[in-house]
């Protein structure tokens, strides 16, 4: 383990490695007051509606992105934390310089914290998730202690890395999850955090691996290993309200369909949802999956197309009725159209939110064939009971087919806030990179 002198490094890698991240946002007017809490200040809440979180500069190279596989919780304030990836930022086609970057919402300033380089990784282009259901940053914060952790895959010498903070985000300490380079692909990290224990999952090639870290003891490996093998690259972590992990993944017996599974470290895993005809060889049909708690019983948000079929259903809410053992019936979420000439499709990844009232919201990005009629995308699902849900997207959105990696939060009863990343460079509405919309 080594330690980040933040303010060094990011003056020379923002400055010699690429050009300087801005970020762009409204002010607004809201305050949300002075509370401190873990000797941070709440000061005002970020603006309603839609912006920039981080931006990608004006004069990025056309092989440039900001904001890949970007990961985003709400705070012990319910502002933003984000942690994403920047590829290439000199535009010179060299991914050497590929980096995690990492910034959150400071009230005080009402503002963006200037973004963090945390680690220069390496690698190639990332493949959008509506080609492969990939996702390679994970944040989390600790509820109990306000450690701040971001997991990832360091591509230079195939790791899991897991950078941490205890100070709000200042300073990471970097700490290498798997002893040495795996042969199998590492991917898809998923990250818990809570009441001092690190708990990690991620894939090694199609093997579902899981690892802790308790206090100052070393990783504990309680992985299914081979004994799995998984079917699509998606794949979730989640702690209960007793710090207890769940993995959701698919699973896969003989690599061309996929089954919905969920696994407690120490037992066995369940398979608790199956796909009709879903053919893994077909591009772009990777089934994604999101899970969270309610006190110890797991919700999921998922894609997995049950039939072959140009309109089949492809997102679902499925929760279960007890701690993972036995499920309730899978909840198709209904798509805002179901034309033939304008297929509003989802694709990967999708976001899930719970409040205790049992509203449930899921989001999703829209990947759509025909013209759009209804309203644009991001999908933003609801229901105030978690059953009957309408879809739409937030008011006023100025993206169409975009919203990858998405993320979402409650921040007060019945409001949300999205933040995924979102690719084109010639919407004049909206710039490419980290986006923001929270619901007023």
């Amino acid at each position: 383990m080594f330690r980040i002198a933040t303010s060094s490094l990011l003056s020379v890698c923002l400055f010699a490695c690429g050009p300087r991240i801005k970020p762009v946002v409204d002010a607004g007017e809201e305050d949300a007051g002075i509370e401190v809490d873990a000797g941070r200040q709440r000061g005002e809440d970020p603006p309603n509606g839609w912006q920039m979180a981080v931006a990608l500069p004006a004069d990025a190279g056309p092989s440039t992105k900001l904001g890949a596989s970007v990961s985003a919780i709400g705070d012990q304030f319910a502002q933003p934390v984000i942690a994403a990836l920047s590829e290439d930022p000199n535009g010179d086609l060299n991914y050497d310089d590929n980096r995690v970057i990492y910034t959150r919402w400071d009230g005080a300033t009402k503002a963006f914290e200037p973004v963090k380089v945390i680690e220069i990784i390496g690698g190639s282009a990332s493949v959008s998730p509506v080609v492969s259901a990939s996702r390679q940053i994970s944040v989390a914060r600790d509820a109990d202690t306000g450690r701040i952790g971001v997991a990832y895959i360091k591509p230079q010498d195939n790791t899991v890395r897991v950078a941490i903070s205890d100070d709000e985000g200042a300073n990471f300490s970097l700490l290498t999850v798997s002893d040495v380079p795996r042969a199998a692909l590492m991917s898809n990290p998923s990250l818990g955090l809570q009441g001092g224990t690190i708990h990690v999952a991620w894939l090694q090639g199609t093997d579902v691996m899981y690892r802790k870290k308790t206090g100052s003891g070393a990783f504990v490996d309680e992985s299914l290993g081979s004994t799995v093998t998984s079917g699509g690259s998606s794949l979730w972590l989640a702690l209960d309200s007793a710090g207890s992990p769940g993995v959701a993944f698919f699973s896969s017996v003989n690599g061309t369909s996929a089954d919905l599974a969920f696994w407690r470290p120490g037992s066995a895993a369940n398979v608790i949802a199956s796909a009709d005809m879903l053919d893994l060889t077909v591009m772009g049909r990777d089934p994604s999956v999101t899970l969270t708690f309610v006190g110890t019983t797991p919700h999921l948000a998922y894609h997995l197309r049950k039939l072959d079929t140009f309109d089949a259903t492809e997102l679902w809410y499925l929760k279960a009725t007890d701690s993972g053992t036995t499920w309730a019936t899978p909840i198709a979420i209904p798509r805002n159209s179901s034309s033939t000439t304008e297929f509003h499709s989802t694709r990967y990844f999708q976001a899930l939110a719970l409040e205790p009232s049992g509203r449930v919201s899921i989001a999703a990005p829209w990947s759509a064939i025909g013209t759009q009629a209804n309203c644009n995308g991001p999908k933003l699902s609801r229901a105030p009971d978690g059953v009957t849900f309408t879809t739409c997207s937030p008011l006023g959105s100025p993206v169409q087919r975009g919203g990858e990696w998405i993320n979402l939060w409650t921040h007060k009863p019945g409001k949300q806030t999205l933040v995924f990343h979102y690719d084109p460079r010639t919407n004049p509405s909206i710039k490419s990179g980290i986006v923001m919309w929270r619901e007023p």
